[in-house]
């Protein structure tokens, strides 16, 4: 047997530490024995379980749980090592989420984890170059497998303080069109078996990707549940799923808190014993997938459960709120404090207000015809959505792209009477008189008779009060103002402000050149 490495700092119960397995048997001599060789050989089985397959948050040891399983070469190549990768990243996954250290870290094959995510998402992912030429050729097993298209990418761009809060902001921006939902045939995969050839073992065991089990990895037991992502299997997602309990005792169950269970198959036995009938537990979902099946799937989905990362800073309707209620919102503070702007809390601000205007709209409709108090309903409700609709296209940055402001300004009775009294004088009675008015004139007048008749309701909408929106007046409000028909329209052409004059570059700054 080979030296084992001295009890340092981390202690032997830690593991094999990774620089000593590098120090050692970095190099097999020329020439070796078959015992050398096997060390080499384990040792290096062991490297690639604490770097890839199986490396602990610290990413500097080799956990020693895994050396008894490399005495027999034959036994261990009938262990599923895939469902045990698995189980230990998907124990991984759950712990990393209960950390709240600043240097808290990830364990578990994350290139696995980085792979799933490229397949499926496009948050992070970098571009696909050409394949580099694969060899040797000629032993299907071989060829390269479905995460060789990865293997030539180009790094995709993200700065390391701003990288949490972007990814967030386009994972909660997505929708289900924009997932790649069957990354097992895409044109990833084809791209690979077309050009190169795909690995045969990447299929061969497809009949058992729809089993219900539990993963083991030693300590670790995490189910796999299928039913709940059929989509991307090519089955109709069903709802609600089965109700199966993945143990809250089963979770706490660590390592190193219960130091004095050693003998795992004893204690796991139960979830063993479920393990081994796999094969009899393989989802039999026939039905293929719809959309619009899928489409109710989302509905009771969102209903049931938390599906945004950074969710709205309040969940209050619009239409009951002042304008300067949203001025001055937890998040306007810690955007203006801060660095960068998450976009993802007012995409949940706004999706919950439009969500509520499409049920207010629905429920007007469903109110029966013919009502007594039906036409005053249905203003109310127009009146509700106006103010919701104003102020979340305010929360977009839509104050000035609409004829009638968004927020408009609040005018008192006396000041509106006392402008309307004022505008009548000026017109000199010439709005009665339908021929002679212009179009301009027209569409001013209609703008401001509806602006007077929502005014009442939207008195509360504005927050600058001392604003005075000015009026638009046409030829035909003018006093002695001639007929349209005399009206003579003098052709302008139209002048580019941006494109330089032909002989801009010629008069060197001293001028205004030439347009072409």
């Amino acid at each position: 047997e080979p030296p084992l490495p001295e009890a340092g700092k981390r202690g032997r119960s830690a593991g094999v530490p990774l620089s000593w397995l590098r120090a050692r048997f970095g190099t097999c001599p020329v020439g070796a024995d078959d015992a050398t060789v096997t060390y080499h050989a384990r040792a290096w089985v062991m490297h690639m379980f604490g770097t890839v397959l199986f490396p602990d948050g610290t990413g500097d040891a080799a956990s020693w749980m895994y050396l008894p399983c490399l005495l027999d070469w034959d036994a261990a190549g009938q262990f599923s090592w895939g469902s045990a990768v698995l189980a230990f990243l998907y124990r991984q996954l759950c712990e990393a989420c209960r950390c709240t250290k600043p240097r808290s870290s990830l364990g578990g094959c994350v290139y696995l984890l980085q792979l799933w995510m490229w397949s499926r998402l496009p948050v992070g992912r970098p571009r696909v170059r050409a394949p580099q030429p694969w060899t040797p050729e000629g032993v299907p097993e071989q060829l390269p497998t479905a995460a060789y298209v990865w293997e030539n990418v180009g790094a995709p761009y993200a700065e390391t303080e701003r990288a949490y809060v972007e990814f967030s902001n386009e994972l909660d921006a997505l929708t289900p069109s924009c997932v790649n939902w069957w990354p097992y045939c895409g044109d990833d995969v084809a791209a690979v078996e077309n050009g190169l050839g795909l690995n045969p073992l990447c299929r061969r065991d497809a009949a058992l990707w729809t089993m219900r089990c539990p993963l083991i990895c030693f300590y670790a037991v995490e189910y796999h549940l299928p039913i709940r992502v059929m989509r991307q299997f090519g089955r109709q997602q069903p709802f609600p799923p089965d109700t199966v309990s993945t143990s809250i005792e089963l979770h706490k169950f660590d390592r190193s808190k219960q130091k004095k269970v050693t003998d795992f198959a004893h204690h796991h036995r139960a979830y063993l014993d479920e393990w081994r009938r796999f094969e009899d537990n393989c989802e039999r979902i026939h039905a293929m997938h719809r959309d619009s099946s899928f489409r109710r799937y989302l509905e009771w989905y969102q209903s049931s459960t938390r599906y945004r990362l950074r969710q709205a800073w309040t969940d209050r309707d619009y239409a009951d709120m002042e304008s300067s209620d949203d001025e001055n919102t937890p998040y306007d503070v810690a955007t203006r404090q801060g660095t960068v702007v998450e976009i993802a809390p007012v995409l949940d601000r706004v999706g919950r207000d439009i969500r509520r205007s499409v049920n207010e709209i629905g429920n007007v409709m469903a109110f029966p015809a013919g009502q007594p108090d039906g036409e005053s309903r249905l203003r109310a409700a127009m009146e509700r959505l106006q103010r919701r609709l104003r102020r979340v296209a305010a929360r977009c940055g839509c104050r000035a792209q609409t004829l009638q402001d968004v927020a408009p300004p609040v005018v008192s009775p006396e000041r509106s009477r006392a402008s309307g009294a004022s505008r009548s004088r000026a017109s000199g009675g010439s709005r009665s008189r339908g021929p002679a008015s212009t179009s301009r004139g027209a569409s001013s007048s209609r703008t401001r008779s509806r602006a007077r008749d929502s005014s009442s309701s939207d008195a509360s909408d504005g927050n600058d009060e001392d604003y005075e929106a000015p009026d638009v007046i046409g030829p035909s409000q003018l006093q002695d103002a001639p007929a349209s028909s005399q009206l003579t329209q003098r052709t302008r052409r139209p002048v580019d402000r941006y494109t330089p004059g032909t002989n801009a570059l010629a008069n060197k700054g001293r001028g205004k050149g030439k347009r072409g």
